[in-house]
């Protein structure tokens, strides 16, 4: 190209590459949504036919033993007022009240006896939450991970109305309004999108990352809405939520890097077993120590255990799981501990 016409063609190279669409991101699908670096995670007909066949076909499904299955409770300690350091107490299961400088932000809030559609069938609740609704103190934030059951109960939301605001992951605005809440509190994120929530002088940043799941919550609308992990940030003090997922080499790590220091990372261990499927979407104890190092993590509280059964492996089993694992990491309990149901523990703010 020559002469007087090349300045004209790099004019209309540059007003057509100006016109090109924007990337899509790699876990946005033809429809809905998917996992960059798994194509194995389970889901839909196939993953209920398992659970099916394991729960009520085989021996491998554990049986309750009230005796044998006691989770450890304890009262928790919530904080008055506008605390200095960070209080946070396990409700139950992926349920964590965390309050800071004045702002008590909610995960996956969980307190039906069933995760299910239905009253009468489902997982049964086998340990109590360590609060009821009304025992919470007022909830500013909410954040959703994903619309599973066990972490999106619609009693729940129904009980905490339009009080807080309801941070979500694509595509699950409509499922709120649906249930009466305001759509002016519900805010979908895509990963990696930011937004601040203000209360007085104090502001709480939160950005939706990535996790390694799924979605659904009926046999034909998989992966139709997006599942997330969150970060809540104050100036003083970083929580990261990971909610359900499984673990892979990239995400956690590229986590780790972007959101910069992490005070306490919240990490599931439990509903892990058989391995042969539960692998792409839990983590079992071992990979959430991974976890806890890819993110950096100053310390890290574990969750998603001890409430109900969900899979092969026993309701105390991810507690004394996760311990080996730390042992062999040489991490401290301190650094990775498992709460006992209700208690609160205080993490120091930045300086």
């Amino acid at each position: 190209m020559t002469g007087r016409l090349a300045p004209l063609a790099i004019v209309a190279l540059a007003w057509g590459s100006a016109a090109l669409p924007a990337e899509v991101p790699a876990h946005h699908a033809d429809r809905g949504f998917r996992n960059p670096y798994s194509d194995s995670v389970s889901g839909g007909a196939g993953n209920f036919l398992r659970v099916v066949r394991m729960r009520f076909f085989s021996d491998m499904w554990p049986t309750y033993d009230p005796a044998r299955d006691r989770v450890p409770r304890a009262t928790p300690a919530l904080a008055s007022g506008a605390s200095a350091n960070a209080t946070v107490t396990w409700v139950g299961h992926a349920t964590v009240l965390i309050q800071h400088q004045g702002i008590n932000v909610l995960t996956d809030p969980m307190f039906s006896d069933r995760a299910s559609p239905v009253s009468f069938a489902g997982p049964r609740r086998v340990t109590r939450p360590a609060l009821t609704v009304g025992e919470l103190p007022p909830v500013d934030v909410v954040v959703i991970s994903h619309n599973h059951y066990d972490h999106l109960d619609a009693a729940t939301v129904k009980a905490l109305g339009d009080g807080p605001v309801y941070y979500v992951p694509l595509g699950l605005r409509r499922w709120f309004e649906r249930r009466g809440i305001d759509s002016g509190r519900v805010f979908e994120m895509d990963w990696w999108d930011r937004r601040y929530h203000v209360s007085g002088a104090r502001s709480l940043r939160l950005t939706a990352t990535p996790s390694q799941h799924f979605s659904g919550r009926s046999l034909t609308d998989r992966n139709e809405t997006l599942w997330a992990s969150w970060s809540l940030a104050w100036d003083d003090f970083q929580v990261w939520f990971a909610g359900d997922t499984g673990y892979n080499d990239r995400q956690f790590r590229e986590i780790g890097d972007r959101l910069g220091k992490i005070d306490l990372g919240i990490v599931p261990i439990g509903a892990y077993e058989p391995r042969f499927f539960m692998r792409p979407a839990h983590v079992n104890p071992e990979e959430a120590v991974r976890i806890h190092q890819d993110i950096g993590a100053t310390a890290s509280l574990a969750i998603h255990w001890g409430a109900f059964f969900l899979s092969a492996e026993g309701l105390l089993t991810p507690m004394h799981a996760l311990a080996a694992a730390r042992a062999e990491a040489g991490i401290p309990e301190s650094e990775f501990a498992a709460f006992a149901v209700g208690e609160t523990r205080r993490y120091p703010a930045r300086r």
